[in-house]
């Protein structure tokens, strides 16, 4: 309760900040306007048309009855009611997005989130059956969509941006409903250079959204192969091993995606001794068969030669395991083969983390992109006026949101589920080296109960 309470307070000051800011700066143009009566003159006449102007104002009229003379001159000359009104009513969207994102920092943290990334980067989760039958629920889906946005943190990620452009979309409306009707100059763009660069402005965003979910596919493709390589491994060394060779290569099996997953990341997200003494399965306290990579083994990964990786060490100390196996050729080459396969993933990981979307590309797609948006306003302020804030902003929500995904999954390591899938390899490895022998012994009562059907059945 005291948190809520906290975040209330922290919600109404912001609120009552961004109000008194735009009352103070109505205020302010309000006295600049009365105080510079040589800026109607050059509109060719000494007062704003139909105005009184300040030299006939009655010297009995209090500072605030001046004022509010001040606005009817500018409501008169503008032809709207209260421009000062909507130029606060611009203001409106910063204030409705400070609040939803004060809204999105206090709640719970329920998800993975990437590290350095102010909690505004989540880590995808692993679809369940529920998590798709409401992925494909109508028409609740789009209602949990659009009720999402409250609770999503692109708007947090995206707040400086919408704040520039809402400011620069308010500056074009002071100018063009203050400082126009005084005698500056009408500026104003033509809406046909948007029109045709909109085209090239989608194609450019397609290509960058659209290379970086391949390189999201590709990743999970991936990791989806060593999943399986990890799972066949293990399941070679039970059934070709002693059972002494086969506990002690299974035990290796987790430890190479583990050390991947941390060779992908952020040295700070995780500590590959504690990732490794996890790899053991779900349960750590599991003692022989079931339990994981032993203290001084885990010591001799993390201290391994100079220069070398972690994961290429240990798919070193796995192929010498499958070597001192002493297996026929034939069962030999099948698992130096998913050695391979091992290596070759661990390579395209390294090429998709060392490789970005060309850097020129990104950069000249994203200064498109923020021009395009900043100087819109200009064209659209005549035919909508007040509403040109309200149509940037949403534009601008849409766009950017669309470039700030391209930009979150392009280095996919970040977001993908690795430490769940880490987690199903080492369980499943725990699972077959505590379970052996039972499940060796439902194979062969399975065979026994397979050769009795057969005798039974006719010739």
């Amino acid at each position: 309760m005291a948190a809520g309470g906290c975040f209330q307070s922290r919600q109404g000051t912001r609120a009552m900040a961004l109000v008194a800011t735009a009352m103070i700066l109505a205020s302010c143009g309000q006295a600049f306007l009365s105080a510079c009566p040589q800026l109607r003159r050059r509109a060719g006449t000494g007062n704003l048309a139909g105005s009184t102007g300040p030299s006939a104002r009655p010297s009995h009229l209090q500072p605030s009855q001046v004022s509010m003379a001040a606005g009817e001159e500018i409501s008169m000359v503008v032809g709207v009611s209260g421009p000062w009104a909507q130029l606060v009513l611009a203001l409106l969207p910063t204030l409705f997005i400070e609040l939803i994102v004060e809204r999105e920092k206090a709640r719970p943290r329920t998800r993975e989130y990437v590290l350095n990334s102010e909690d505004q980067i989540s880590i995808q989760i692993p679809f369940q059956i529920g998590n798709w039958e409401a992925a494909r629920q109508n028409p609740d889906r789009v209602w949990n969509a659009l009720c999402g946005l409250l609770d999503s943190s692109l708007l947090r990620r995206l707040q400086g941006s919408l704040f520039v452009l809402n400011a620069a979309s308010a500056l074009v409306l002071f100018y063009t409903m203050i400082l126009v009707p005084q005698g500056y100059p009408l500026i104003s763009l033509q809406t046909l250079p948007f029109t045709l660069s909109s085209f090239a402005l989608g194609l450019l965003l397609a290509y960058r959204a659209n290379q970086a979910t391949l390189r999201y596919i590709k990743a999970r493709d991936i990791w989806g192969d060593m999943l399986n390589i990890s799972r066949d491994l293990t399941q070679m060394s039970s059934q070709w091993a002693r059972y002494e060779d086969f506990v002690d290569f299974a035990r290796w099996v987790p430890a190479f995606t583990t050390c991947l997953m941390c060779g992908l990341r952020n040295p700070e997200a995780h500590d590959l001794a504690q990732e490794l003494r996890e790899a053991a399965g779900s349960d750590l306290s599991k003692k022989g068969a079931g339990a994981g990579l032993s203290e001084e083994e885990i010591q001799l990964i993390v201290n391994r030669p100079k220069g070398m990786l972690a994961h290429h060490y240990v798919t070193h100390i796995l192929r010498t395991k499958i070597k001192l196996m002493d297996l026929p050729l034939e069962q030999r080459a099948l698992m130096e083969n998913n050695i391979t396969r091992l290596i070759n993933d661990c390579g395209a990981c390294e090429n998709i983390f060392a490789t970005p979307i060309p850097v020129a590309y990104s950069k000249h797609t994203t200064t498109f992109l923020y021009l395009w948006l900043f100087f819109l306003p200009w064209a659209l302020e005549g035919s909508l006026g007040v509403g040109v804030v309200f149509a940037q902003q949403l534009l601008s929500f849409f766009l950017l949101g669309i470039e700030d995904i391209g930009v979150q999954i392009e280095q996919p390591f970040d977001v993908l589920p690795l430490k769940k899938i880490c987690f199903k390899i080492a369980n499943e490895g725990q699972i077959v080296r505590s379970s052996f022998a039972p499940l060796e012994e439902a194979a062969r009562l399975s065979r026994i109960a397979g050769h009795k059907q057969a005798e039974r059945m006719p010739a």
